[in-house]
């Protein structure tokens, strides 16, 4: 009983890290020069390891992804 409430209170903590507000600020952290209110995040994919999103920008369009602590974030113009 233990290990099954430790596992859920780490997902838990784990979802939280990827909400659209830390994937707008981190996609404009890694693109640059633009404000993180610009940015529109859609299709979010929220895995137990991995986030992917798409996100639309003033400099375009772009794929981007992270690991579950939306760190490392990588993205990759359309």
């Amino acid at each position: 009983m233990k290990k099954l409430f430790l596992i859920l209170t780490v997902v838990m903590l784990c979802s939280c890290a990827s909400t659209n507000e830390n994937l707008q600020r981190e996609t404009a952290r890694f693109i640059g020069d633009i404000n993180p209110a610009q940015v529109a995040v859609t299709n979010i994919d929220r895995g137990v390891t991995a986030v992917k999103w798409e996100a639309e920008t003033p400099k375009g369009k772009y794929d981007c992804s992270a690991d579950d602590m939306v760190r490392r974030v990588h993205c990759v113009k359309k």
